[in-house]
């Protein structure tokens, strides 16, 4: 299962998708014209989870799910 992570850019917003790894494999920008991955019907599953991180409230280093489900934080330390 992928995770995502996302930030606010200067103009649109930033998802990067990571797999089993510490480096992003995909970084996809989104913004008023929608996502920019290949797929080809504007409102994708990446609008939707950049949509339910703004309604969450734009929280800073959370790690959502395919579901657009908040899994976890890269700022918390847990042990």
């Amino acid at each position: 299962m992928a995770q995502y992570l996302i930030r606010k850019g200067k103009f649109s917003n930033e998802l990067a998708k990571f797999e089993d790894s510490d480096y992003p494999t995909d970084v996809y920008t989104i913004g008023d014209r929608g996502c920019s991955c290949p797929s080809r019907y504007r409102a994708c599953k990446h609008t939707r989870i950049v949509a339910a991180w703004q309604k969450a409230g734009s929280p800073e280093g959370v790690v959502l799910d395919d579901d657009a489900s908040i899994i976890g934080n890269i700022f918390e330390w847990t042990i």
